[in-house]
């Protein structure tokens, strides 16, 4: 083949490659495009991150001005909004998420730079690594995407400056310094007459025992409160008052008390009160009256077993039993739970509170007279004293003109008068009050409801109180809660605003503090809270779009989105927990009753990643999977009153972990060794049942590092240098603690490194020693002055309010116990200190209520001891060689209303007592028994 030939050929040839060369050219032309996409997608992260947090903020602010509009009624309007509040959840997941990221990688590039040669899954440069930014950024423009959309859409949204006029608002510091502290859901008006009435049959004789006496009413009308000022008439404080509180009229002046005086001999030997959440079964509600009556916490689940000791706890005596909010309509609950009751004396009486009527009157044989509402005079009485608190004050005639045309619409409902009246707390402006005024008229004619009064108060709350209010729908009807439950709830969800320095728990407390005052909250029985039922209804209204209800394995209703999800079951199976998988987007996942949950499926969190609460309290899990560490946004983690034993490491991944809740959980033994990498942590709750031993073995090393840390209810001495009592220094603790196992402590010198004087906010404080035997002279000599000294070293800030001491085995107590300086404290226990020789002198502390003083077997008496100002309740329990007591003169403890001596064989004599004591227990004490 010639030349001329073969380069004819080479041209066809390439030629026919032209196309493959084309192709080659787009496609890389393409690939360079993408990574050039990526590239930038990777290094715009930060820019674009930026740009969602400024989309997010003027998402929220939107969402607030909606709400502050007196009405949005067009459908298509609600359903935008519903649309941008959902993006506007997922944005806020995703921001938290690189924020957490970041930290995160910040923390391991500080902790350790080699960390930062990984290069995909590591870091490149200060922060993040590859995968995860190009993971942050495709989301980051996904949602970006959606906003615009919804933005699109915003003309369709009827929100203008002139549309509809602002509210007063009720802001969390429109609140009385001192209102929330002194209110007192007793102080009603206008029910002397009720209260009168109910008194009177719970006084009179009846052969049936117990005799049942219902109050019965619709929701919002006053049950509760009306039962509270009867139940409070039979209190112990009353007792010795031959004449109770003179009768009042109603409307402005405040009643307090019937005008029915009630002979000594007529008063109850128990009063119980019990809270019934609606749903509760029957052995539920037999644990809760006997944990009443003992004060203490049953752990019993047998119904035999409970009704044998409730039925202990009865025999013999006359009981006043209150079952509040009772719902249960069939028969076989009520049959039941009465049955141990049946032994109380003959004049028990059983005051329940119910909206059905078929409760009452299945449960009593005597007419039943519904409770009326008040009338205007008095729900004006009510108004005017929330909206102007100080009784100096006087209201000005066109106010109270407007006041009176509010509170004739309310229907004669105490709880609208009062939430109402919290909306106008001191406002003096007209215009206002008349605004009020127009939106209770503009109610429908035919709208009874007292629940649309009610969302009158609701729309007035501000953004941030509205989200808290209805983030407590979670809470059964009639659940009783903590006020710091509550709010670090709040603070998990995101809830609470920062506002400057101030600590988040005091910004939430101001949140709780308002919703109290405006009746959104009510103060129960057991000095905890509640919501009033009417109130859970409109929680349950407002919240319906974000909560998600599963009861009985059943989901109530679910919505498209829900951000919370509330379990009611006892018996939470496996396959239950898996229908919450196509709920992914969960923030809140909380269960209530003892439920029956066996164990938590693997990948139950895979699925549920961007939780930020979970809590299983009072369930019956004894292990958590190790997936519980990759909840990266987790900040609550529940499990109170569980069997869990022991937590995976993993725990210590949470990095932004605030509240880890282990309150009675007496089998746990250990928690994780990297605890001290949960820098995040403000609550540690443990085990708080101090009469049990149930200590950890030992506290996590390195545990004083968590200086964000507010409560910690236990600390564990540990022998060495691992985890001693010096970790305690640099913490700034409030609340409660007990620390236990001291005597691992060799070297007094540690016991100073506790800086327990300088723990300002300690009201409460535990100092245990393990119980030893009573040792020989000999080594007394050579052991006690270690454990003196340890207790000198041990001194408490005089704030403390309670002190408990344990088991300490020296023989003189130490000196700060003698002096004033503990001026605040009100309850002593010393209990099992079986080398003491000299008793501490109490008696000029002079706020001391509660002294009890058990096992201490080398006292013969309480010493010569003066004073004893305030002292109301003395109990001495199993002093085996006691004598005598206090060497005082008579009505040198002028204050006594309580005695109880137990199992004290060598007492002779009783102290002389006031004309104050009401109780005199004495049992077990023979000598005494033969000289009365």
């Amino acid at each position: 083949m010639d030349r001329e030939e073969l380069l004819r050929n080479l041209v066809s040839k390439l030629g026919e490659l032209a196309p493959l060369v084309e192709l080659w050219n787009k496609g890389f032309g393409w690939l360079c495009s993408t990574v050039g996409s990526e590239i930038s997608r990777l290094l715009s992260v930060e820019d674009d991150v930026q740009k969602l947090h400024r989309t997010l903020l003027r998402a929220q602010s939107l969402l607030s001005d909606a709400e502050d509009r007196r009405y949005i009624v067009d459908e298509s309007v609600k359903g935008w909004l519903l649309e941008l509040k959902a993006v506007a959840f997922d944005a806020d997941d995703l921001l938290d998420r690189y924020r957490t990221l970041l930290d995160v990688a910040k923390l391991a590039k500080d902790g350790d730079s080699r960390k930062r040669k990984r290069f995909w899954f590591g870091f490149i440069g200060p922060d993040l690594g590859l995968l995860q930014r190009r993971s942050i950024g495709i989301e980051v423009a996904k949602i970006q995407d959606r906003f615009k959309e919804i933005a699109d859409g915003r003309n369709n949204l009827q929100l203008k400056p002139s549309d509809g006029s602002r509210r007063a608002k009720s802001s969390p510091d429109s609140v009385p310094p001192l209102a929330v502290a002194c209110f007192d859901r007793s102080n009603v008006v206008g029910r002397d007459e009720d209260c009168e009435r109910i008194v009177r049959a719970l006084t009179k004789e009846c052969e049936t025992v117990p005799s049942v006496i219902p109050i019965y009413g619709v929701a919002g009308v006053g049950k509760t409160a009306l039962a509270q000022l009867v139940f409070d008439h039979f209190s112990e404080k009353d007792r010795g008052e031959n004449h109770p509180n003179p009768k009042r009229p109603s409307g402005d002046d405040k009643g307090k008390g019937p005008a029915v005086a009630v002979g000594d001999d007529e008063y109850f030997d128990l009063k119980i009160w019990v809270s019934l959440p609606k749903g509760c079964d029957v052995i539920t509600a037999t644990k809760e009256i006997v944990d009443d009556i003992t004060k203490k916490t049953c752990n019993d689940r047998s119904l035999n077993i409970l009704h044998h000791r409730l039925k202990e706890l009865l025999d013999g005596k006359k009981f006043l039993l209150v079952l509040d909010n009772f719902w249960a309509e069939d028969c076989t609950f009520w049959d039941t739970l009465r049955a141990p009751l049946r032994y109380g004396a003959k004049g028990s009486k059983v005051l329940i509170t119910t909206r059905s009527k078929v409760v009452s009157s299945r449960m009593t044989t005597q007419p039943v007279l519904p409770l009326e509402g008040l009338n205007e005079s008095d729900c004006w009485a009510l108004l005017r004293g929330v909206a102007f608190p100080h009784p100096e004050e006087t209201v000005v005639s066109n106010l109270e003109e407007i006041g009176r045309k509010i509170v004739s619409r309310c229907q004669g409902s105490p709880l609208a008068a009062k939430s109402l009246g919290a909306i106008l707390y001191d406002e003096n402006d007209e215009e206002i009050w008349e605004s009020i005024h127009q939106e209770m008229w503009a109610l429908e004619e035919n709208n009874n409801e007292i629940l649309s009064r009610l969302m009158i108060s609701y729309r007035h709350l501000t953004y941030p109180l509205k989200q808290c209010f209805a983030y407590c729908s979670l809470f059964p009807n009639g659940y009783e809660f903590d006020k710091d439950e509550v709010v670090q709830m709040w603070i998990a969800e995101g809830l609470v605003q920062r506002n400057g320095p101030r600590k988040p728990e005091a910004i939430g407390g101001r949140y709780f503090d308002r919703l109290l005052w405006g009746s959104f909250f009510e103060r129960s029985h057991k000095q905890k809270y509640r919501m009033p039922s009417l109130i859970h209804d409109l929680a349950r209204l407002v919240s319906k779009n974000e909560l998600l209800i599963v009861e009985d394995g059943v989901l109530h209703d679910p919505p498209e989105r829900p951000r919370y999800a509330s379990l009611f079951h006892p018996n939470l199976s496996t396959v239950t927990l898996e229908k919450l998988y196509a709920y992914e987007r969960l923030r809140t996942l909380r269960s209530y009753g003892e439920s029956k949950v066996g164990q938590v499926p693997k990948d139950l969190f895979f699925k549920l990643k961007w939780l930020r609460l979970l809590d299983l309290s009072n369930s019956d899990i004894e292990e958590l999977p190790d997936s519980v560490g990759d909840l990266l946004l987790l900040r609550y983690l529940g499990l109170r009153g569980t069997g869990i034993r022991r937590l995976p490491e993993s725990v210590s991944n949470l990095y932004n972990l605030k509240t880890l809740e282990l309150s009675e959980c007496d089998k746990l033994s250990e928690l994780p060794k990297g605890t001290s990498k949960l820098v995040n942590l403000r609550h540690l709750g443990l085990h708080l049942d101090w009469e049990k031993d149930a200590d950890l073995n030992s506290m996590p090393p390195g545990i004083g590092r968590l200086t964000s840390l507010q409560t910690l209810s236990r600390f564990t001495v540990t022998a060495g240098s691992e985890c001693n009592i010096g970790e305690l220094k640099d913490l700034n603790l409030k609340g409660e603690l007990c620390i236990s196992k001291l005597e691992k402590m060799a070297d007094a010198g540690d016991a100073g490194a506790a800086n327990l004087m300088g723990k300002k906010y300690i009201r409460k404080l535990a100092l245990r020693w393990t119980a030893q035997p009573l040792q020989t002279s000999a080594d007394e000599n050579r052991r006690r002055n270690p454990h003196e000294q340890v207790a000198d070293r041990l001194r408490p800030h005089w704030n403390l309010e309670h002190l408990w001491i344990v088991n300490y085995p020296g023989r003189t107590f130490p000196n700060w116990m003698d002096d004033r300086s503990l001026w605040k404290l009100e309850t002593m226990r010393l209990s099992g200190c079986v080398g003491c020789e000299r008793f501490p002198s109490l008696g000029r502390l002079p706020r001391l209520k509660k002294l009890h003083v058990e096992k201490m077997d080398r006292l013969r008496n309480l010493g010569n001891i003066l004073g004893f100002p305030t002292l109301e309740v003395l109990t001495i329990r199993n002093m085996l060689i006691l004598e005598k007591l206090f060497e005082v003169e008579a009505g040198e403890i002028p204050t006594l209303r309580e005695l109880n001596l137990v199992s004290c064989p060598k007492l002779r004599e009783l102290i002389p007592l006031p004309s104050t004591t009401i109780k005199l227990e004495i049992s077990d004490c023979e000598l005494l028994n033969s000289a009365s």
